[in-house]
């Protein structure tokens, strides 16, 4: 195992010409893919949509993925990538295309070991976590599903209560209703 500083466990992202080392338990089988994401990160990689959110949209994947029996790779990507390409922390409602559209690249570097149809499905996933494209196909897909749902379940970290209307399984629906109570 390759031996790194602490200083390079905890390294704070301050600009975009530095070299990132982030070590994260949630995405250290993809280290180099995480390295490449956080270098080109353009906002802090602990702000409300940096790492903090990507570890904790995994978790969620992994949560209703267990209810359903189902496994996926394209949930660890999902979660890493969907934000990725975000400038601001607000309104940047183009984020999801931005990020779908560098997935590309990132899977030519041998950083995505999908199949083609898993590979859809993160890239539709993606492009349409914001506001999806509901007259696709993949819109019906249990893993997109899991996806959309594992993000919007961390919704409450900025200050946004969840309804169980915007929510696509029904565990997810489930969750929502039984933390309003």
């Amino acid at each position: 195992m390759k031996k790194i500083s602490l200083g390079q466990w905890f390294k704070r992202k301050t600009s975009n010409h530095h070299t990132t080392f982030i070590h994260s338990t949630v995405f250290s089988q993809h280290q180099t893919l995480l390295d490449h994401v956080c270098d080109a990160y353009a906002l802090y990689l602990y702000g409300v949509h940096g790492i903090e959110h990507w570890e904790s949209v995994y978790y969620n994947t992994q949560r209703l993925a267990n209810v359903y029996s189902i496994t996926s790779d394209v949930f660890i990507f999902f979660a890493l990538l969907h934000d990725c390409k975000r400038k601001d922390e607000d309104e940047d409602f183009e984020h999801g295309k931005r990020a779908a559209l560098a997935i590309q690249g990132y899977q030519e570097a041998g950083l995505i070991p999908l199949s083609p149809d898993d590979l859809a499905r993160l890239v539709y996933a993606c492009a349409n976590h914001t506001k999806a494209d509901k007259t696709d196909p993949l819109y019906q897909d249990l893993v997109v599903q899991i996806c959309l749902d594992a993000d919007k379940l961390d919704i409450g970290r900025v200050g946004i209560i969840p309804h169980e209307s915007h929510f696509l399984t029904d565990v997810a629906k489930t969750i929502v209703l039984s933390s309003s109570k």
